[in-house]
Parts: C-alpha cells; sequence; structure tokens
C-alpha cells in the first residue's frame, strides 16, 4: 500500500505528458455530439425565408455541424388519416408525428417548452388558466399565450353553459394548435434553407440534410425531386380554422367521440382498426379516435397538408404567402368544400363560427414561455 502512494503522484504526471505535453497546447478533438444529437423538444416559431440563409445558421453556419432532434411524439403505426368527406378518404400511416428528424437543432433550441396538463374536470382545466393568468383577452390584447398543452379533454364540459364551455374549448386547443404550427414552421425553415442551397448547387448537399429532407419528403407523401410542391406542403393552419373546425366537429369537445377518442376535428376511418382503446367498434366510417389531443391535432394539420381533396387549400396558402400576407383562416376555409358533405354550406357555418367568436383574432398569437 504504502508503495504504491509513494509511485501514485509521479505516473499521474507521466500519463498526462503521454496524453498530451500539459495544458498548453491540447490536441483536437471531434465532439460527436455536437453533429449528431437527440434532445427532447417543445415547439418553436420560426421566421420562413424564401431565399438566402436563415437566422438560425449563424450560430453554427456549417453544415457539416447541422444537428437534428428527436420529438417526444408517441409514433402510432398504421393510424388512418382520413378526410371528412368519406368518398374522398385515403389511409396514412403515421400519426402525423415528426418521425426519425425533425427541425435542426439550432432553431429547435428557440421553441417553447410546452407544459403538459391532464384537467379531470372543466374546473381544474379553467383552474390551470387562472394559475398562469391566461385569458383569451389577455391574448387579443397581444399578450403571448402559455404554453399550456392540454392532453384530453374534461368529461364534464357539457355542464358548463354554452358560453362558458367554448371559452374553456378555445383556450384549451389554441395552445396546442401554436405548438402544432411551431414545429411546423420549424421544418419549413429548414426546408426552406435547403431548397435554395440545391438551386444554388445540388451537390453542397451533406448526407445527413439529404437524411432528413428525405424524411420530411415522406411524412408530407411528397418527394425531394418535388421540393415546390414539398414548400406548398409544409406550412401551417391558422388557428382560427382549426378552433372553428375542431368546435363544430365535436360539439365544442362535448361530443362523445371527443370525450372518449380526442377526435376533435371529425376524421373518419376506413379501415377497421383502432390505434387506441376507444368504446367503439372499429371499422369504415367510425371516428377516428386518438392517444391524446395534441395527436388529433397533428393528424388534422397533416391531413390538410397532404389529401389529395385539399390541394385548393393549401395553392391558396401559397400565394398568399408569395403575396407576404399572412396565411389567413377567414379566407382559406373557403377552399374546404371537400371536408364535409355539406360543401358550401359547412364553409359558410364555419366562417359563422368564427365571427361569432373572433377567432381570427388568434392567427396571429404566439406562444410564450414559463
Amino acid at each position: 500500500m504504502q508503495s504504491g502512494r509513494k509511485y501514485a503522484f509521479p505516473a499521474a504526471w507521466a500519463a498526462m505528458f503521454t496524453a498530451g505535453v500539459g495544458f498548453h497546447e491540447p490536441a483536437p478533438s471531434i465532439d460527436v455530439a455536437s453533429y449528431l444529437s437527440f434532445v427532447t423538444v417543445g415547439s418553436a416559431q420560426a421566421q420562413t425565408q424564401m431565399l438566402g440563409e436563415p437566422v438560425f445558421l449563424a450560430v453554427n453556419a456549417d453544415p457539416a455541424a447541422l444537428i437534428f432532434v428527436r420529438h417526444e411524439m408517441a409514433e402510432v403505426a398504421d393510424t388512418p388519416r382520413t378526410s371528412r368527406d368519406s368518398a374522398n378518404a385515403s389511409v396514412n400511416g403515421s400519426s402525423g408525428g415528426h418521425g426519425r428528424f425533425a427541425a435542426p437543432g439550432n432553431a429547435v433550441r428557440r421553441q417553447v417548452q410546452v407544459r403538459a396538463i391532464s384537467p379531470r374536470s372543466a374546473d381544474e382545466l379553467a383552474g390551470f388558466f387562472r394559475d398562469v393568468a391566461y385569458t383569451l383577452t389577455d391574448v387579443r390584447l397581444g399578450e403571448a399565450v402559455p404554453p399550456l398543452k392540454v392532453d384530453r379533454v374534461p368529461g364534464d364540459l357539457s355542464a358548463k353553459d354554452g358560453n362558458e364551455r367554448k371559452m374553456l374549448f378555445i383556450t384549451a386547443l389554441l395552445p396546442v394548435i401554436l405548438e402544432a404550427n411551431q414545429r411546423v414552421l420549424a421544418d419549413r425553415e429548414q426546408l426552406l434553407y435547403l431548397r435554395n442551397k440545391l438551386t444554388t448547387d445540388p451537390r453542397m448537399l451533406t448526407a445527413v440534410e439529404r437524411v432528413w429532407l428525405d424524411d420530411l419528403a415522406d411524412r408530407y407523401e411528397s418527394s425531394i425531386d418535388k421540393l415546390d410542391e414539398l414548400v406548398r406542403r409544409v406550412d401551417i393552419v391558422p388557428p382560427s380554422m382549426a378552433i372553428a373546425q375542431a368546435g363544430v366537429e365535436s360539439g365544442w369537445g362535448t361530443s362523445f367521440a371527443a370525450r372518449n377518442g380526442n377526435a376533435l376535428f371529425g376524421q373518419i376511418q376506413v379501415t377497421g382498426r383502432h390505434s387506441v382503446e376507444v368504446p367503439w367498434k372499429p371499422g369504415a366510417g367510425m371516428p377516428q379516435p386518438f392517444a391524446d389531443v395534441g395527436e388529433s391535432t397533428d393528424a388534422y394539420v397533416i391531413n390538410l397538408n397532404t389529401h389529395p381533396a385539399y390541394a385548393s387549400f393549401r395553392a391558396e396558402r401559397a400565394a398568399m404567402r408569395e403575396r407576404a400576407e399572412h396565411p389567413d383562416g377567414f379566407r382559406l376555409i373557403g377552399t374546404l368544400l371537400r371536408y364535409s358533405e355539406r360543401g358550401q354550406g359547412y364553409v359558410q357555418f364555419v366562417r359563422q363560427i368564427m365571427r361569432e367568436n373572433e377567432l381570427t383574432d388568434f392567427d396571429r398569437a404566439r406562444l410564450s414561455s414559463f
């Protein structure tokens, strides 16, 4: 023991000298984590740029050091994604999640971390909002929306009177939609950068960027040789439109399918298969259940961004972008004639809901951070 202690200190210095002649000029090392890391993310508001390098790449401009992240979202295999118009319904192999790769790390680090809440009652849901001083009146005055992500609709929401029920439903769904949109915008920001890069010199695309681009195209049912079409698909759904449609389709969260299967947007099945356990049998034309409200919202967004029946929606939204206009929910709902068998009558009714509840006030809402 004494002999070991005698030689321990000299041995340590000898090891340090062998490793690299002290600390004055350390040998260069490669941090693998800076090239490909997986971290938990929340959501982000990302600025879209049609030309030039996005702001987030100024932090780390080396394409080889592009960081990809994984979203904390359950991927449900073989979950049907259908149109409200059963004649045009189709099956999608995902729940609308972001799959293996999502937005680049520098963009995602700007995203807001959401706080999941699971209210057991409408009163408990209202209590969550009071605790963070979250009101729709403040949002209309320009206040940011607290990042509370409700996982399900309280079963007793129907016990509240009409105005309070709608207020609670809108307040609960708004941050969920904003969070989904911010993830889409993070993808869109990276997509626009890569499109510009490919236009300049296709050989500049790195292997990691190509993998990400292939995955994005797959999720949006497109291909990388049709980048303009992919750009039309990777974009937001205005909150005013999403809230109004959810209110109409779910009876402001009081329908049986909404309370028991988080089915908020009227999506139906075309195959006899459930992804989650619900108290109704699967089958063609039955409501499509979801694990939580976030998954239901993601499926709705991916549905509008991929289904052939909504190509006019995507074309009109792209035209707004080209005119430097923010996507307008009141105008865009006019393109969804095939969302319901009622056609124009459905569009008029949704617009009435948007007017009566002043939902267009929320199209420019943003998430805050705690």
